[in-house]
């Protein structure tokens, strides 16, 4: 899973009348969360202290998903302009005691500033006709927010300063709207939200002859979807038979022969004819099954980026403007567009770095050792990896001021067997690098440019270079 929720339902409180529905309106979101590929934290009848600690708690986690949604079912309210959930124990006596005795959402936001690119839903049912906000500068509802971190969207039950129905089921009223609205597949989540904002409407008009009229302040930058059922490529094929054909040509070709490309490539060349689908989308077929069975979800845009990075490194060619693989004539197809938030970056003003390098290997008693003279800034850490059919060895290394030696590579400590060898030399993600390299490179590497820089929608630029040999009587020789 990639995307982690937190749900906190308050509805015991202690020095006011217990709400009806936030429990089960915390219970059946989380239940609906899961099933749509969330790792949930559930919250019930937080006390301040509870709360500040599931929150933080939640925070840390957050570093290592790319969507973070806050659910909360409630009473809230607004004190100055600032906006409050009201935990349980929570007893007003004057406006200055009781900012320290609610949490304030203002200050979640500011701390989820410190997380860049990843997509915040923030969904609050409440206010709830709240007994609390009644002093001066204290009001039932939630106020506009503002400063709102990029790629975050918040949901509000009912518009700015008003209150929110708890219902008259076992939900509040717009939980029970958003509940069956986050399941619909293929809706962006600002369609989703639309959709429950005309239901709650009439809803609340029909129901008690005053409108609740839900809201959302948005600075997405990317397409978010709750639910995605991927339509096949084809009509005629499913995913799955695609998947199947290209899997079973995929172990031919494993037990067939020793050429990497011929294992990575042909079965697509064989689907291609079997199918009469472009490469791209075959493989968008096949990465659905493939990604889904490795536990992860991607975008089906971001499926083709990624593949398209994957076929220039398997040997497809691209000549007179028609690809080929070999002798193989096939058609490519075109890619879905990107997001602008997981388009590849442009350059700094003066800062682009063209990467550039050569490498020479070498044996030393049958053992492979390889050399690079490359501009790579000093401190970059890079990998080495050495493949063939049954082998993969790698390396980790920093470039030094002249040139970069890897390591001995050998076969479990044996001379490397005769055959045609494949050296792949690529860098990390910008968050790992050192502080030194990362000011050279920009944010997601974007100022690296050039035939030995890929592009990945998720961590940006990356340096991959890519060389062949061929290991035969005791020598090394480049392939070029």
């Amino acid at each position: 899973m990639d995307r982690l929720a937190l749900v906190i339902g308050n509805a015991n409180y202690t020095f006011a009348n217990a709400l009806n529905n936030p429990i089960n309106d915390a219970r059946d979101i989380s239940d609906i969360l899961r099933k749509l590929g969330f790792e949930v934290v559930e919250g019930f009848n937080l006390t301040l202290t509870e709360t500040n600690e599931m929150v933080n708690s939640f925070l840390r986690d957050l570093d290592n998903y790319s969507t973070g949604l806050l659910f909360y079912a409630g009473h809230g309210m607004q004190i100055d302009g600032k906006n409050y959930i009201v935990p349980v124990d929570c007893k007003i006596l004057d406006q200055s005691q009781t900012i320290f005795s609610c949490y304030c959402i203002d200050d979640y936001l500011s701390k989820l500033n410190v997380y860049k690119g990843k997509t915040n839903i923030i969904i609050l049912d409440a206010c709830r006709n709240n007994p609390f906000a009644t002093g001066r500068g204290m009001v039932s509802g939630f106020s506009e927010f503002h400063n709102t971190p990029r790629g975050t969207i918040i949901a509000f039950s009912t518009s700015p300063d008003c209150t929110a129905s708890d219902g008259i089921g076992s939900n509040g009223l717009y939980t029970q709207v958003l509940k069956d609205a986050i399941q619909i597949p293929n809706m962006k989540i600002e369609e989703i939200f639309k959709a429950v904002r005309i239901k709650v409407s009439e809803l609340s008009l029909s129901a008690f002859h005053e409108e609740q009229l839900s809201w959302e302040h948005s600075c997405l930058v990317g397409d978010f979807y709750f639910s995605v059922t991927p339509q096949p490529v084809n009509i005629e094929y499913s995913d799955e038979e695609i998947y199947a054909f290209v899997k079973e040509r995929g172990d031919y070709y494993e037990g067939e022969t020793e050429n990497i490309y011929d294992i990575e490539c042909m079965p697509y060349v064989d689907a291609y004819k079997k199918f009469n689908l472009p490469i791209i989308k075959i493989l968008r077929a096949f990465s659905r099954i493939q990604y889904k069975n490795d536990g992860k979800a991607f975008s089906d845009p971001t499926i083709d980026e990624l593949n398209y990075h994957y076929i220039n490194s398997w040997g497809f060619k691209l000549k007179n403007g028609r690809w080929y693989y070999r002798d193989n004539y096939v058609e490519m197809g075109d890619l879905l567009p990107l997001s602008e938030e997981l388009s590849q970056p442009t350059p700094e003003s003066e800062c682009e770095l063209k990467i550039g390098g050569r490498v020479k290997g070498e044996l030393e008693n049958g053992k492979a050792r390889f050399t690079l003279w490359s501009n790579i800034p000093v401190d970059t850490p890079l990998i080495f990896s050495l493949r063939r059919k049954n082998y993969l060895a790698q390396c980790s290394v920093s470039v030094t001021e002249k040139f970069t030696i890897s390591d001995l590579f050998s076969n479990k400590g044996q001379a490397l067997r005769n055959g045609h060898y494949r050296l792949q030399i690529t860098c990390p993600i910008h968050s790992v690098l050192p502080e030194s390299v990362k000011e050279v490179f920009g944010e997601r590497n974007r100022n690296i440019t050039g035939g030995f820089v890929s592009f990945d929608p998720i961590g940006g630029n990356t340096i991959n270079m890519n060389y062949e040999f061929l290991i035969k009587d005791n020598e090394i020789i480049a392939i070029e």
